[in-house]
């Protein structure tokens, strides 16, 4: 038969008041863990600090992509693909291209006093240095070519996308005047004028738009915090 230990003698009252009780151990316990949220809360809101949980929280979309911040969602626009977008550019910038071309022409004619007429505008064959019409269109052609890089900055504000454009709008002028005259343009002097335009407008217009952007971005850092 084994010995049992005796037992342990009644702790007093005053031991037994500094004992901490189940309850009071949970609830320093809960207290610790609403301090630790607080600080968590409190660090991600501190600037220069992207490995803060919270942080990366804060900036998530309900989608699972991250969600743009409120500073920097005016400034930027959405890559999200819109077909009646990039659309409704084009039929602009298509608008914009005949419109001022339409105007440098009738200017153009107006100081020589010349009759304008749409052979300038869509016939390949009179572009050439060796006619006056040839002359003034070839002028009207690279005058419109600043006046689209304008509208690119105006109606496109993208740096990446200006020569896309710009290659769109001359692609449907090449059609415009491959149907007015029922033959392909083959005129060695049209090519180099249209690739002249080409290159004015795209590169202008990337310049302008890259201006532009680099004008709304907030380049000061944000204020450190006081330690």
């Amino acid at each position: 038969m084994g010995l049992s230990a005796p037992p342990s003698p009644p702790l007093p009252e005053w031991a037994r008041s500094l004992r901490p009780s189940p309850s009071s151990r949970a609830g320093r316990r809960c207290h610790g863990d609403g301090r630790l949220a607080e600080v968590r809360r409190v660090s991600s809101q501190v600037p220069g600090r992207p490995w803060a949980h919270g942080a990366a929280a804060l900036t998530q979309a309900p989608g699972g992509g991250r969600a743009p911040r409120a500073g920097m969602a005016g400034q930027f626009r959405s890559y999200v693909w819109d077909p009646l977008l990039i659309l409704s550019q084009i039929v602009l910038m298509q608008t914009v291209y005949y419109g001022s071309l339409g105007l440098w022409l009738a200017l153009v004619d107006g100081l020589v006093r010349s009759s304008p007429s749409l052979d300038q505008m869509f016939d390949a064959e009179i572009l050439g240095f060796s006619t006056p019409p040839g002359r003034l269109s070839m002028m009207s052609f690279i005058l419109n070519a600043l006046t689209c890089a304008l509208g690119l900055l105006y109606f496109i504000r993208r740096g990446k996308q200006c020569l896309d454009f710009t290659v769109t709008v001359h692609f449907f002028h090449l059609l415009g005047c491959w149907f007015y005259s029922s033959r392909f343009p083959s005129a060695l002097t049209w090519w180099l004028v249209q690739a002249v335009c080409i290159a004015l407008m795209a590169v202008i217009g990337e310049y302008l738009c890259m201006r532009t952007e680099l004008k709304e971005i907030p380049l000061n850092s944000a204020p450190k915090s006081s330690v």
